[in-house]
């Protein structure tokens, strides 16, 4: 094991690449990268285990699709009924939006969904410094998932889809509404160019399957990678604040994982005095992004956790922004701050030069650079200390 207690971003990058590969959920891939994970954590010095959950892929798979086939014939309806029956239409198209908008957020009483369908199962890694929370000590609960995905679309198109959909039904629902309380109707072609560029995103989100292609380098090797080496910066300075590092499994299918865990542990933490760091898509591009607020309307997840990043990037000089994610990204720190939990992201600034290529064969270890690691690593590090 490396004795240095500085971060080193080049020991990152190397866990990066050797964690670059294949690696969906029930494929050989996914077992090697377990494995490495488990590997790397005893030779810490840490305390490992491995917590086997089960989980289905209703939430993420099929209810999306259900829902955008209940949502084809309401708009395309609009153009060829609405109006002759612009009651019936608004009320679907109030409806139709009301579901839309009710599942970017994350909604605990639909957790049963979790348990609908085909079970599949797979493990989070877990791995503890041994430091005891008391009183008013901080704790720190580390996140990161290791699987990958590739899909048709890739996660750019997906997000901007799913942004046309709530804006064509938004737009739709307005048209309705002035037809039912002025008469006004608007031009044909632009009812059908309104509905016709929605259905059509509706369409492509259903063709949107899940293969296992993508060496997931940027998503979420990344991540997985610079939490080993803050691990091992822990373990080299001997740091008494309790800190967790979890490894979540099968996040590409709705942050499974880590709402498995937060579901068996959420009691052993004081929501008060724990801080969740989830590091999803590290590497890119110069500064450190922090996603803060999620979901229509938006729920913000944290207050203090903002202020000690943003503290600790002036003092480094990295920049450090907020971000907020409306719809089409699900995240592990999403269910977590559910419970009452200071939950933050942690992504690079430059995610838009390789949004095309996360969930697809380009999404390689040679997309990141070690320089935006460097950044991210030291952050981390810099607020365990301002927080201890």
């Amino acid at each position: 094991m490396h004795t240095s207690q500085t971060y080193d971003a080049k020991l990152a990058y190397y866990h990066i690449t050797q964690l670059a590969f294949p690696r969906l959920v029930g494929s050989v891939g996914e077992a090697e990268a377990q494995d490495y994970i488990v590997e790397q954590f005893t030779a810490l010095g840490l305390d490992v285990s491995w917590e086997p959950f089960a989980f289905t892929k209703f939430p993420a798979e099929v209810l999306p699709r259900i829902l955008s086939a209940l949502f084809v014939p309401v708009v395309l309806f609009v153009p060829w009924f609405g109006e002759r029956f612009p009651l019936i239409l608004c009320l679907a198209c109030l409806l139709s939006l009301a579901i839309a908008m009710f599942f970017t957020q994350w909604q605990n009483r639909l957790e049963g969904l979790y348990d609908v369908g085909r079970k599949y199962r797979t493990e989070n890694i877990i791995a503890k410094n041994g430091a005891k929370q008391a009183g008013t000590t901080p704790a720190f609960l580390f996140v990161a998932h290791y699987d990958s995905k590739s899909q048709a679309l890739p996660i750019a198109v997906r997000a901007i889809s799913y942004g046309i959909v709530i804006t064509g039904l938004l737009a739709l629902t307005t048209l309705m509404l002035i037809k039912l309380f002025t008469l006004v109707w608007l031009p044909n072609y632009i009812v059908w160019g309104i509905a016709g560029i929605t259905g059509f995103c509706l369409l492509l989100l259903q063709i949107n399957f899940t293969r296992n292609h993508s060496p997931g380098g940027f998503d979420n090797a990344s991540g997985v990678g610079v939490m080993l080496e803050v691990a091992r910066v822990v373990m080299a300075r001997d740091e008494k604040t309790p800190i967790t590092f979890l490894a979540t499994g099968a996040e590409e299918y709705g942050m499974c994982g880590a709402l498995r865990y937060i579901q068996a542990h959420a009691d052993e933490y004081d929501p008060k005095n724990t801080y969740v760091i989830n590091l999803d898509g590290l590497g890119v591009g110069d500064g450190v992004n922090l996603v803060t607020r999620y979901g229509i309307p938006p729920t913000r997840t944290t207050k203090v956790l903002a202020d000690l990043f943003r503290a600790s990037g002036e003092s480094l000089g990295v920049r450090v922004a907020e971000r907020y994610l409306p719809i089409g990204v699900g995240l592990d720190s999403i269910p977590i701050a559910s419970r009452g939990f200071e939950t933050v992201t942690l992504m690079a600034r430059g995610v838009g030069s390789v949004a095309l290529k996360v969930h697809s064969k380009q999404d390689r270890s040679e997309l990141l650079n070690e320089e935006n690691l460097q950044q991210a690593g030291e952050l981390i590090v810099d607020a365990i200390e301002r927080a201890a």
